[in-house]
């Protein structure tokens, strides 16, 4: 049995583990990152099948804009990947109305005027709302803590911030209109405004496929937030997903971090009541200062923190439960260029059914390859990632799940089905290898907190020596919170080893 000593083992190399372990290796740490799967990215992945690149996992990439996360973990790393921006942002279809919402307010207006001419002073209404609410609630958190606090001393921080504020009267928006807005469902503040079902739709497909949560579960602020960073716009990457992972990757070992593939850590090793390593198959113990996991909770509790003994019984992470609650339904397909709409764009969301709420089975995303991206299919042809995401019970087989995306896609592109050059159904088994999540989970059963428009769960695990990154602190469909989190955990350790 051997042994090695670091100051950080991370564990899991999504997109959590990989900016947590390249920013602490150029910090000067020791660093060492350990994968089960024979490569990187977590949920972000590239599938390649016979020359076609497909895109699945975490393909929204916001948080570009200047001072946004995703922006600034590249100024850090002094990374200088080739973004594109990807316009419309997002696209929602249902078979009356086709709305695009570009990274910029101005741009909506001509959409809105076209699809709903009788509604322009209620989206209005509501959009300088939630523009407000973004800014204001910007302000306060520029204050507090990083969000969500970690322990008592910055939540009384956090408490102290938005009381103060309000007692001084220079935080009044701080002390009621953000936690009025924090406690009002989405779904309330839509029908204030006098929106159509058809303009709420458009509204809470959006925020589904962000958040993963209802109108009638997501406060205003929240939605706020979410919204926000559809209105700062988001981005393409040449080479898709594969080449901002290759970059972390590189940046990484460039600056002496290790990085060990098809390592399954089994447990973590803790001593006096501290996480002091992991143990990988075969008995091997990594030692260090610090042991940061990206992996899915549901890993984390089930088996890699050791049984609680009586003394311990008060160290454990969030409360569960860790049952999937959502998983996808995928097919991918290369078609012919020449035969998708010109205004069709890189994310577009369809309701197949007006009369439905715009999520579960009757919201289905489309991810297109942009044509840009000249690696991704044969000269001519373009990639297309087609899904949705559903409750466990209501998974079906490949045949049926794909007739079904395939009609709904037929709504934007008419006749694709019969155009295709090659496609194929991703079972969930499948998703949940390459992504490394039980069950290709994409929401848990457990409901984090909502601190100021920003849910999520702390990164302190009440293990001292331990920390967790990734996107069930931050859950929804952004990276730019796992970006964020990854510099706060960083730069916790940083400054304490």
């Amino acid at each position: 049995m051997t042994e090695q000593i670091y100051d950080v083992a991370v564990v899991g190399a999504g997109m959590g583990g990989l900016a947590t372990a390249a920013l602490l290796a150029k910090a000067g740490r020791s660093v060492i990152l350990l994968e089960r799967a024979p490569r990187a990215g977590g949920v972000c992945q590239s599938l390649t099948r016979e020359g076609y690149r497909f895109e699945l996992g975490g393909t929204l990439l916001g948080g570009f804009a200047a001072g946004g996360p995703l922006a600034r973990l590249q100024e850090r790393l002094g990374l200088n990947l080739p973004i594109q921006a990807s316009e419309p942002a997002l696209q929602v279809a249902s078979p009356k109305h086709r709305l695009s919402l570009f990274g910029g307010a101005e741009r909506w207006w001509p959409e809105i005027r076209r699809e709903f001419p009788d509604e322009e002073a209620g989206w209005r209404t509501l959009l300088d709302e939630l523009d407000s609410l973004a800014r204001e609630r910007d302000l306060v958190v520029a204050e507090l803590p990083p969000l969500p606090p970690d322990g008592w001393g910055q939540s009384l921080r956090v408490w102290r911030v938005l009381n103060l504020r309000r007692l001084l009267g220079s935080g009044n928006h701080a002390g009621g209109r953000l936690r009025r807005a924090q406690a009002t469902p989405f779904h309330s503040t839509l029908l204030r405004h006098g929106l159509s079902h058809a303009s709420r739709q458009v509204l809470e497909a959006s925020l589904w496929y962000l958040t993963l949560r209802g109108a009638d579960a997501c406060g205003t602020l929240e939605a706020a937030v979410a919204l926000q960073r559809v209105r700062q716009g988001v981005v393409t990457v040449p080479g898709g997903l594969t080449a901002l992972v290759e970059a972390l990757v590189e940046k990484l070992q460039r600056d002496g971090g290790q990085l060990r593939f098809e390592t399954p850590v089994v447990q973590c090793l803790v001593e006096h009541g501290r996480v002091a390593g992991v143990v990988v198959t075969g008995g091997e113990t990594v030692r260090a200062r610090w042991v940061v996991a990206d992996v899915p909770p549901s890993v984390l509790a089930g088996g890699l923190l050791p049984p609680h003994t009586r003394w311990s019984r008060r160290r454990r992470i969030a409360d569960g439960p860790w049952d999937a609650t959502l998983i996808p339904q995928v097919i991918v397909l290369a078609a012919p260029e020449r035969w998708l709409p010109s205004e069709l764009g890189a994310h577009c969301l369809i309701l197949p059914d007006p009369e439905h709420p715009a999520r579960d089975g009757n919201l289905v995303f489309v991810h297109t390859t942009p044509g840009c991206d000249q690696g991704q299919a044969p000269p001519g042809l373009r990639c297309l990632t087609v899904g949705r995401f559903v409750p466990p019970g209501a998974a079906g087989e490949g045949p049926s799940v794909a007739s079904d995306l395939f009609q709904a896609l037929d709504q934007v592109v008419p006749g694709i089905a019969g155009e295709t050059v090659y496609h194929e159904w991703l079972s969930p088994s499948m998703l949940a290898e390459m992504w490394g999540r039980p069950s290709a989970a994409v929401q848990f059963a457990m409901v984090p907190r909502e601190w100021l428009g920003q849910r999520g769960v702390p990164h302190r695990m009440d293990w001292p020596g331990l920390l967790v990154v990734g996107e069930w602190t931050y859950p929804g469909r952004l990276l730019a919170g796992v970006a964020e989190g990854a510099m706060r955990v960083a730069d916790l350790i940083a400054a304490r080893t």
